[in-house]
């Protein structure tokens, strides 16, 4: 094993302990019994028990934090706790999505947090589309206007707030290395960049094999600004894959270092081991965690742990 890099900074996602089954004062007591301290919180408009920043007053309210940002401020620094990033994800690519994700700009700025992880997403070009036709492609042609137009809008918002927008590799015109590339020509902001999540490029594009992953992320890395290490078993449909501890699925996470590391990114790389045991055999918070802190030990195998 070579020796662990130091240089490396890692948070845990909220999404490790499923997506909204608990709450983030039951997920930070699981992270807490990890080496790791940073944390991407859920800002989210889908999930459940994610942190609503339009519910909360700046005044502490004797402990409520899903109701008092000090209250939450106070709830993170019990354990030692900063703010990595939000996950933003919802129905942010429609009209009156700019007003939610800009709330959510004010929210990062004020715990201290740089960096929102934006989801892009529009039914005109993720394949739901029920138009055919020129119908489709005027349809398509507009939602990607409004888009890229949106973009550059919150990317302008957020650099008057010394904060970053990573968009995750994801769907629609973040889909793919060619998506993401046009989606970065067409935005044009120092601060927008990408969240380059290493089992969605695969999840998303099956006739992308393990190499094919690593060339997207290599033709993309002067872009990158925030990373989810994330690993999939692909299983014969979309709804048959499986998000597995780190190390066990079809990621190539030592040449995933190596790429990033020659383009001098070392971080934020934040976990988001999807397990999802509900869907299978258990929902126990504790399985959960097992699976983040062998996903820990993979990452200290590779050398890539600090120590």
């Amino acid at each position: 094993m070579s020796k662990p890099n130091s240089q490396n900074c890692f948070a845990v996602n909220m999404n490790c302990y499923t997506w909204g089954s608990f709450d983030v004062a039951e997920c930070l007591e699981q992270i807490e019994q990890t080496p790791i301290r940073m944390v991407e919180l859920p800002a989210e408009q889908a999930r459940p028990n994610s942190l609503i920043p339009e519910l909360m007053v700046d005044a502490p309210l004797g402990g409520e934090w899903r109701y008092s940002l000090p209250d939450l401020k106070d709830l993170l620094a019990a354990g030692g706790f900063e703010v990595d990033s939000l996950d933003v994800f919802g129905y942010t690519g429609y009209p009156g999505s700019a007003g939610f994700i800009k709330r959510r700009i004010d929210f990062a700025q004020a715990l201290g947090c740089s960096t929102i992880v934006l989801g892009c997403h529009n039914k005109a070009l993720s394949g739901e589309s029920e138009t055919f036709g020129r119908e489709q492609s005027q349809a398509e042609q507009e939602a990607r206007s409004f888009m890229y137009s949106l973009l550059r809008d919150l990317g302008d918002y957020a650099a008057d707030r010394s904060v970053k927008l990573a968009l995750e590799i994801h769907a629609g015109v973040m889909e793919n290395e060619a998506e993401a590339l046009r989606t970065m020509a067409e935005v044009d902001r120092e601060n927008v960049g990408v969240n380059f999540d290493t089992a969605n490029i695969l999840y998303y594009n099956e006739a992308l094999d393990r190499e094919g992953g690593l060339a997207a992320l290599e033709s993309l890395t002067g872009y990158v600004s925030h990373v989810h290490l994330k690993d999939i078993v692909r299983g014969p449909t979309r709804a048959e894959h499986v998000l597995c501890r780190l190390g066990e699925g079809e990621v190539d996470f030592n040449s995933v270092f190596d790429i990033l590391h020659a383009a001098d990114f070392y971080g934020p790389f934040s976990l988001e081991v999807e397990t999802f045991h509900g869907a299978t055999e258990t929902d126990d918070i504790a399985d959960y965690q097992a699976d983040v802190l062998a996903s820990i030990e993979y990452l200290r195998s590779l050398g890539e742990f600090p120590a």
